[in-house]
């Protein structure tokens, strides 16, 4: 009986993934590589501290520099596939990045880091339009929640091994961490460049062949795009508070150790590997502006439950609604970038989405903490459910007529 039932579960367990574009495949397989490497940037801080005993505020500003060249390459990404070859452009920025991030293990004078931080982070924000677009843009549009779905899947489950991998890369030096998110890089944009070598001319006509942008609409003059976009910026702010905000009120509200909030990123990273795709495939049945509603609203609902109590319970609940949030969002706004960029500059349109969701490094935190000093935990709770409100009252006739195209 259970050699009947095993060849027909994992046909079950595997019939998400099949059907997709061969694109799709390659770029899934290019960001487990290059996620697996170790986060070398995570480790930036405690490398500059232990290494040259810089003081907080020069640390901050060097990873200011990253954040703004990830800021800056998340548009600059997605212009350039407007008029390259997104797949030659995508091998070129993983290997450009794979150098990059080497050089961060050589002996530098502190100064030499700033140029060198702010490319890097051009580097990787450029990848990250370009990579979107390859796994979305082959597909139809009732398949790129699914392919949406998978790639999320793919990074969260990259991102997890890399924090075994990085940790214990750490141990025996920060450099070590930095040559291997480098040789993974670099492995990622030797892997794209061999696939799509390899698949040569099957690869989508669309993907192969850019045309001028010149008569296509910008996005710059579309205001529901914008006014979608300001929605976007918003809720991402609240989004962020789950990196840092959260953290200091479940140390100072709960009195829990830093091992808790491991268990808590941990078990938001298990949550997206396993409800991704499941997620994803069933956008199209929810509805997309019903699903971008419910996301928004969860993220921004899930705060509140640290005001019920000091029990553990309560930070766990947050984290699974919030996670319930972040795995109906990602697929659904992919879904309504493609979609209204249809015909129109659709690299300047997902650059622009890139970095929105990049740009929050640049405001979240700084906005978060301040407002965290100034009036406590548990009002910034309430303001991230009334900025959740806000936004979708923002977002709901410009997704009705970004659709509607």
């Amino acid at each position: 009986m259970l050699a009947a039932i095993a060849p027909n579960l994992g046909r079950k367990l595997l019939s998400p993934f099949r059907g997709l574009p061969a694109s799709v495949y390659i770029q899934i397989a290019a960001t487990l590589i290059n996620t697996m490497g170790g986060i070398a940037k995570l480790f930036l801080p405690l490398f500059f501290l232990e290494r040259y005993q810089l003081p907080y505020t020069q640390i901050g500003l060097l990873m200011s520099c990253y954040g703004l060249g990830m800021f800056a390459g998340s548009y600059l990404g997605g212009v350039l596939t407007d008029r390259f070859d997104s797949r030659h452009l995508a091998t070129a920025l993983l290997l450009a990045s794979g150098v990059l991030t080497l050089s961060l293990a050589l002996s530098l004078p502190v100064w030499a880091y700033v140029p060198l931080l702010v490319i890097c982070g051009l580097a990787d924000g450029s990848f990250r339009p370009c990579n979107m677009r390859l796994v979305l843009e082959p597909c139809s549009p009732a398949q790129r929640p699914t392919a949406q779905g998978l790639y999320r899947m793919s990074f969260n489950l990259g991102t997890s091994l890399a924090g075994i991998t990085g940790g214990l890369l750490a141990a025996y030096g920060y450099h070590w961490v930095f040559v291997a998110q480098g040789c993974a890089s670099l492995l990622a944009g030797l892997w794209v460049w061999a696939a799509y070598r390899r698949l040569g001319g099957a690869a989508p006509l669309h993907i192969t062949s850019r045309q001028a942008d010149e008569g296509q609409a910008s996005p710059w003059r579309d205001a529901d795009f914008l006014r979608f976009m300001l929605g976007l910026l918003l809720i991402v702010a609240v989004f962020d508070q789950m990196y840092g905000t959260m953290g200091l009120y479940l140390r100072e509200h709960y009195q829990l150790g830093p091992q808790w909030i491991g268990y808590l990123f941990t078990l938001n990273g298990l949550m997206v590997v396993g409800l991704q795709v499941w997620v994803a495939r069933r956008i199209h049945i929810w509805g997309i502006v019903r699903c971008s509603h419910a996301a928004v609203l969860l993220l921004g609902g899930s705060y509140l439950l640290l005001n019920l109590g000091t029990h553990i319970v309560w930070p766990i609940l947050a984290m699974v609604v919030l996670t319930l949030g972040e795995v109906l969002l990602s697929p659904t706004w992919s879904t309504v970038a493609m979609q209204c960029s249809e015909g129109r500059q659709r690299g300047r349109y997902l650059g622009i989405y890139s970095a929105g969701w990049g740009g929050r490094t640049l405001y979240a935190p700084a906005a978060g903490t301040w407002f965290y000093g100034q009036y406590g935990g548990a009002l910034l709770w309430w303001a991230c459910a009334a900025i959740a409100i806000l936004t979708v009252l923002i977002q709901h006739r410009p997704l009705q007529r970004l659709l509607a195209r």
